[in-house]
């Protein structure tokens, strides 16, 4: 007996581990913390082996070590065939552990039966486990955080089996500390080809278990585009197309990476053959710190693949900020004055953007007009969209402006001539009061306001064969915890910066993953430091958020700690 409970609590023990080696894994040692464009950082692969049930567990500890090897399973060699020892052998059967995981704010524990209670003599009991969910992860590995996070009992009903306590009823899914969650999980982004251009990728992150996340990874891929780039992206892979060997090999050193696929795969023309494979080195790329090359095979054939150069979002252009009427560019960390003037004369500029491919440059002027500047010093101000209340502009890779337009409406200047109008049915009824498109300009980022209070969707733009956008794909919501928000900008590949002000006029800047942010257990955080913000820019750079207090200090962050550039400037802007 004494040996059944020494096991029993090796197994309470082994979860307690687990749970705090969660917490170690995410604190680095050394090195600066950035936010920038590497928001998936290079992780390590840590393999947990959980142990069964011990003979005569009491109804907590069976709960117990099933919460432990459920968590394990995804870095385990056993995957849930331990999680599973826990259950009675019909729930073992049905129990599916993929179907949901919810990520919770406290380690899951049992609660204590209530006074009185006798188990010695019941055949059936109840466990209940109260968890606070802050994040769900569903079966295709996408991330969402709760908005409103609240305390939930998880009931476990438990039955003599054998004469030993086994679960005989429970929730499918899992429950997974948040502490632990990026240890279990990884964060790995997938990359489609955008609908217009199919050597512009477009990510978009998953987390997939550790102990699979190459053949998930890819098996999503093959899958195509999640439902909020359909329209944006598209799938070169031929339909029915397969992995044919689950294997997926840790790539060794210069070596290629072999990925095995069902005989459908060789229907594909060369130059897509050669995109579905850098589709997926980028994919498997991520986190390794140097490219991984893919050999593609139909079965056991070897297929040839052309090398092929394929675009990664990216702002390739500096900020500029503008200052007594004077445009600026930031080179190499300080404003210098942009070669040529603009006239900026009647004007009252209240946000500015910058053009990806160089021009426009605009300028929101009030807040009912944006006028485009004119850069031949000789032809003043153009406008180019108005209306009441508009956002500040975003400008896209194809040169258009965006802003919001009347409830439910956003308004895109092509050219200056030609304007569109996009009314997305899940924009309907609410205010925009922030757009930016991200530097490949397959998706956006939108603020609006509806009755619930201030929310960020981020969704596919869909765009005709010219490329005019059209409509907007359905959303996925980011940053769900986070109250107040004002504005939000693309500061990595799926990452947003989001600018937000309270009530009383103090300010707090934020970043959250569109997906999940990675390397804090997918959670928005914010970032320390400044509360009187009165302009923020971010781009998919190095840095990546610029601020402008409400004092005029230009100002970066750098290892944690916001770093003054220059003084008395009024606006910025990254590219975008």
């Amino acid at each position: 007996m004494r040996k059944a409970a020494m096991t029993v609590m090796a197994a309470v023990v082994t979860l307690a581990c687990v749970v705090g080696l969660g917490a170690c894994a995410q604190i680095p040692t050394s090195g600066p913390v950035r936010v920038g464009t590497e928001d998936v950082e290079k992780q390590i692969d840590i393999a947990m082996l959980p142990q069964g049930p011990a003979l005569g567990a009491d109804p907590h500890a069976i709960v117990s070590g099933f919460l432990g090897a459920a968590v394990a399973a995804t870095t385990s060699p056993k995957e849930f065939e331990t999680a599973r020892e826990f259950l009675t052998d019909d729930v073992a059967q049905t129990w599916d552990p993929e179907a949901s995981v919810r990520v919770v704010r406290e380690p899951p524990l049992p609660e204590p039966f209530a006074s009185g209670t006798e188990i010695k003599e019941a055949d059936t009991v109840e466990v209940v486990v109260r968890a606070t969910a802050v994040a769900t992860l569903d079966r295709a590995g996408a991330y969402t955080e709760v908005g409103d996070p609240r305390e939930l009992g998880y009931r476990y009903t438990l039955t003599r089996s054998g004469g030993e306590w086994r679960i005989s009823a429970l929730d499918n899914g899992v429950l997974v500390p948040a502490n632990l969650f990026a240890n279990q999980y990884r964060a790995t982004r997938l990359f489609f080809t955008a609908e217009n251009d199919i050597k512009s990728l477009v990510p978009d992150l998953r987390w997939f278990p550790r102990q699979s996340w190459r053949r998930v990874a890819v098996e999503e891929l093959l899958a195509g585009p999640p439902e909020w780039l359909q329209g944006a992206t598209r799938s070169l892979v031929p339909e029915g197309t397969q992995l044919a060997s689950p294997a997926i090999s840790d790539p060794d050193g210069d070596e290629p990476v072999a990925v095995r696929l069902s005989e459908q795969i060789s229907t594909a023309p060369a130059a897509q053959r050669a995109v579905i494979a850098a589709q997926i080195s980028a994919t498997l790329s991520e986190g390794a710190g140097r490219p991984v090359p893919v050999d593609l095979f139909s079965g056991t054939n070897r297929l040839a693949v052309n090398d092929t150069e394929v675009d990664l979002p990216a702002t390739i252009v500096q900020a500029m900020a503008l200052k007594d009427d004077t445009l600026y560019r930031i080179e190499d960390g300080r404003p210098v004055e942009y070669e040529v003037p603009v006239d900026l004369s009647g004007i009252d500029p209240t946000a500015l953007a910058v053009s990806p491919v160089t021009t426009p440059i605009v300028v929101r002027n009030g807040t009912d007009q944006i006028v485009s500047l004119s850069l031949d010093g000789e032809n003043g101000p153009v406008p180019i969209l108005e209306g009441p209340d508009l956002a500040s502009p975003s400008i896209d890779n194809l040169g258009a402006t965006w802003t919001s337009g009347g409830m439910g409406e956003l308004k895109v200047a092509v050219t200056a001539l030609d304007e569109v109008t996009v009314e997305p049915d899940w924009l309907s009824r609410r205010k925009v009061i922030s757009v930016s498109v991200a530097p490949e300009g397959s998706r956006i980022a939108i603020v609006s306001e509806a009755p619930s209070g201030t929310q960020v969707d981020v969704a596919g733009i869909v765009r005709d064969n010219d490329g005019r956008p059209i409509d907007l794909a359905p959303p996925i919501s980011v940053g769900a915890p986070v109250d107040d928000i004002e504005e939000a900008r693309w500061s990595g590949l799926t990452t947003l910066a989001l600018l937000t002000r309270d009530s009383a006029g103090t300010s707090g800047i934020w970043t959250a993953g569109v997906g999940g942010l990675a390397g804090t257990a997918g959670q928005s955080r914010q970032l320390p430091g400044l509360t009187d913000v009165q302009e923020m820019a971010a781009g998919v750079t190095d840095p990546s958020i610029l601020v402008i207090t409400k004092d005029g200090d230009l100002e970066h962050e750098e290892t944690g700690v916001w770093q003054p550039l220059a003084e008395d400037f009024d606006l910025v802007a990254y590219p975008g």
